[in-house]
């Protein structure tokens, strides 16, 4: 199976899986207060501990206005909460266990994997891996989604973000 892409009926939404913390979320609920951003990923992969804190950032500054943003761990619940320490994220994890739902159903086939999914349940927006230049894109994605002004997802003070992180 192909990884989903844009444009696409997003699968899966009827998942529910617990975060990190125990707490259950449920994804068509999340996409009925506005639109998903699913970043599946793994804690081992530096690609994918180089794109969170930018999955972070646009929980922080949309959040308010509607978006979800959701992690997809493919580790175990303590792998998982060490990730979140780490990164100072507060984003809720999901686990997704032994089952893999949501990697299986995307077609996720590396990591990061991350995914806009608008209000009526359609991906607008995916990419895979790290490249510092398709933040912006993501955060263009995301706004567009919200139906809102973008502003740019990096910053001066990402300077220190390389260009590429192979996964």
């Amino acid at each position: 199976m192909a990884t989903i892409g844009a444009g696409e009926r997003a699968p899966a939404l009827d998942t529910t899986l617990d975060d990190a913390e125990g707490v259950p979320h449920h994804l068509q609920s999340a996409l009925q207060r506005g639109p998903i951003v699913l970043g599946v990923y793994k804690s081992s992969c530096q690609a994918s501990k180089t794109m969170f804190p930018f999955l972070q950032r646009l929980a922080d500054r949309y959040g308010a206005q509607g978006l979800s943003v959701f992690g997809v761990s493919q580790d175990s619940t303590n792998v998982t909460r060490s990730f979140a320490r780490r990164l100072g994220l507060t984003i809720p994890l999901l686990i997704e266990g032994d089952t893999f739902p949501i990697t299986t159903a995307f077609g996720v086939v590396a990591t990061p994997t991350v995914f806009v999914i608008d209000r009526d349940g359609v991906v607008t927006w995916t990419t895979m891996g790290f490249m510092k230049p398709q933040m912006n894109d993501l955060g263009n994605a995301v706004a567009a989604a919200l139906g809102v002004t973008p502003e740019p997802l990096t910053t001066e003070a990402d300077a220190d973000v390389p260009m590429f992180v192979p996964g």
